[in-house]
């Protein structure tokens, strides 16, 4: 408690002083709790003063709303920014064409890569991305599809020239957006409360909104007095998942004349989530932002605090705190490691019977080690957990494709709008039938008699018994108007539709894909085939293959909506395994973390424990990921890994002061 007042007595000096400020704490912390208590304090001492208050999730806003009084400004970023903006529509049509241009083709010069050979790679893969944007908006704005991006053997013959072809391209159809945006006016402009634009429509989902928000308060400066004149205080929970632009709007777009006091509350050791600001060391370091810490801990057992508390890499050190009537024997546990060796660990370019073997192995050394009792075990997502939990054909076809296929599965099943349409089952399932109304009504659907929600039911009975594919089963949904069409659905599948359309009546391709099937899957074993074919010639082609084999798995049968519909339960927590990317939440009595790669290559466990890395980067991210999942639990932390003969000495020195035990997995 002393500590819980003498954080919340800082803030307040921050507020009499007029300082912007930064609540910094670890994970069970009660940095919400001090942030309601901050707001009844405002509310009782100054109650002429306006809050907005900021959430990263609705549950959040409804959370502190329920506690609050005053009139005050409870709500989610995306409603905030909406409710700010929404009657400058004239303003906004003025920036609009940002969110829909196509950006140009810029080409790095040699000196940005180790050498040729990289800087033709990277630049042909930056030009991927980028003929893939102009094809997507290309058929978008004009209804037509555009041919097929040159491979990398043709792109390499004059790069400099297809950059210009595919630039003179871009700036065609940027012109043609800004004229349509011109004649389409500003009254049909709104934010749809999607995740996605739509061009035809000229309206704008939540990442467009984000960035509508940055542009309109740098480029009208009345913006920011309109938005002082609102409020004397805004305070902003979970601020590292906080978008870097809209962190900025609020600490640096503001006039300094009535600006409000900008309170964050969070952890940057929590930042797990590529899209959020992360730490906001750079305002601390130039003397925006007062850190004021919170070194509390009411979730964990002093064991796992001890051990959390040797991840952090910010300073701040957390300390048993106890909760009204709770004595401190209760909250005792402990902290092990257990582990066997296991050297020569396989790659992701390693053959699947050298993953097989290791995986059983890891398979093995987590069932010795599993709790007695009821516990959840945090690990990467990988293909034993997706045959668990029921959705290995999703898995297979998307690790077919990519050597990390975690970073693809939610952007494209979002896209395929397969995320939105769980969301509906899922809270149909759950009878949380006014989630399931709110979102129908979004979609355009009329809900006005019994007969209509009977409908409704039946429908989504329909959907989630179906043994369809999973596009097929939201193609079923937009006929049933439980979802609306977007244009991002629109433009991926037409994507896969024109990249099979162009590969399969390629001549050249058809008798590489013939001779790669039949035992020429290596470039040696295809160069005994065809002397002729040189590396890149086969990479592009290999690559093509599996890009195919993506796109006619993905839209058949094989990849169903119960298999979706298991993947989302799985990243929800719906299942005794929860991915390490997920894993921010309210604690678990038993964890045990797996701290296995699968192979991934963006991950290196061993080098967040290594006091010897040099790549400080990778130390920081793979540290954030294993403390939240470490930090979830209450009372008793168990870890696990396979490591090899190197290894053991860096997690004999990480786990010191815990149990530190081999485990024999031979018999």
């Amino acid at each position: 408690m002393a500590t819980e007042m003498m954080a919340l007595d800082k803030i307040k000096d921050c507020l009499s002083n007029g300082h912007d400020f930064v609540l910094q704490g670890g994970a069970g912390c009660g940095k919400t709790e001090t942030l309601k208590q901050l707001i009844d304090y405002i509310s009782t001492e100054y109650p002429y003063k306006k809050i907005a208050c900021i959430t990263h999730t609705n549950k959040a806003a409804d959370e502190i709303s329920s506690r609050v009084e005053g009139g005050h400004v409870v709500s989610t970023i995306h409603s905030f920014l909406n409710g700010l903006i929404k009657d400058y529509k004239k303003n906004i049509h003025q920036v609009i064409y940002e969110l829909f241009k196509v950006n140009s083709m810029v080409r790095l010069e040699l000196e940005a890569y180790a050498d040729e050979k990289e800087q033709r790679t990277k630049e042909h893969d930056k030009y991927k991305k980028v003929y893939e944007k102009y094809s997507a908006r290309y058929y978008i704005v004009f209804g037509n599809r555009t041919e097929k991006v040159e491979g990398k053997k043709l792109y390499d013959t004059n790069p400099v020239e297809f950059n210009r072809i595919l630039n003179e391209k871009i700036l065609e159809i940027n012109n043609k957006i800004k004229l349509e945006i011109e004649q389409k006016g500003f009254k049909s402009i709104e934010y749809n409360e999607t995740r996605f634009n739509d061009f035809k429509k000229l309206t704008f989902g939540h990442d467009g909104l984000l960035d509508i928000a940055a542009l309109l308060f740098d480029e009208f400066k009345l913006l920011g007095k309109i938005l002082n004149d609102k409020f004397d205080y805004i305070f902003i929970d979970e601020y590292q998942d906080t978008h870097e632009k809209i962190v900025d709007i609020f600490l640096t777009k503001l006039p300094l004349h009535n600006k409000p006091v900008i309170g964050l509350f969070g952890d940057s050791m929590q930042s797990i989530y590529g899209d959020g600001i992360g730490n906001v060391n750079h305002f601390v370091g130039n003397g925006v932002l007062k850190r004021i810490d919170k070194e509390d801990n009411f979730r964990c057992s002093p064991q796992v605090i001890k051990f959390i508390n040797t991840l952090r890499n910010d300073g701040l050190n957390q300390a048993l705190a106890l909760k009204t009537m709770e004595s401190a024997d209760t909250r005792e546990g402990t902290v092990e490691f257990n582990y066997s060796i296991h050297d020569n660990k396989p790659n992701a370019w390693s053959s699947d019977v050298e993953k097989e073997a290791y995986t059983s192995a890891l398979n093995t050394l987590i069932e010795l080690s599993a709790f007695e009792g009821e516990a959840k075990i945090l690990l990467l997502s990988n293909k034993a957990v997706a045959v668990k939990a029921g959705f290995p054909n999703l898995y297979k076809v998307f690790s077919d494709r990519y050597l990390e296929p975690k970073e693809e599965f939610t952007k494209i099943l979002t896209r395929l709008q397969l995320l939105d349409l769980f969301e509906i089952c899922n809270a149909y399932e759950a009878k949380n039938y006014n989630f399931v109304l709110s979102k129908l009504k979004k979609s355009g659907l009329s809900i006005k008699t019994l007969a209509d929600k009977e409908n409704i039911s039946a429908s989504l009975q329909s959907i989630i018994s179906s043994n369809k594919g999973a596009v097929d089963t939201v193609e079923n949904a937009f006929a049933l108007k439980l979802l609306k069409r977007s244009e991002t659905f629109s433009e991926y599948k037409n994507r896969a539709e024109k990249y099979l359309e162009l590969i399969n009546s390629d001549g050249e391709y058809l008798v590489f894909e013939a001779d790669y099937l039949n035992d020429g899957h290596t470039l040696p074993k295809m160069q005994k085939k065809k002397p002729e074919i040189d590396e890149d010639t086969f990479r592009d082609q290999e690559r093509n293959l599996k890009q195919k084999q993506f796109f006619e798995a993905l839209f058949s049968d094989k990849v169903t909506f119960l298999e979706v519909l298991n993947y989302f339960k799985y990243e929800d927590e719906q299942t005794p395994y929860i991915t390490m990317h997920k894993t921010k939440g309210t604690g678990i009595d038993n964890v045990l973390v797996v701290l296995d790669e699968y192979f991934w290559n963006e991950y290196d466990f061993c080098a967040a424990f290594n006091q010897n890395e040099e790549n400080l980067l990778k130390k920081e991210k793979n540290l954030q990921l294993i403390y939240v999942a470490c930090s979830r639990a209450k009372f008793n932390l168990r870890c696990v890994r396979l490591v090899s003969s190197d290894e053991e000495a860096i997690f004999a020195k990480a786990f010191e002061h815990h149990h530190f035990k081999k485990v024999n997995i031979e018999n």
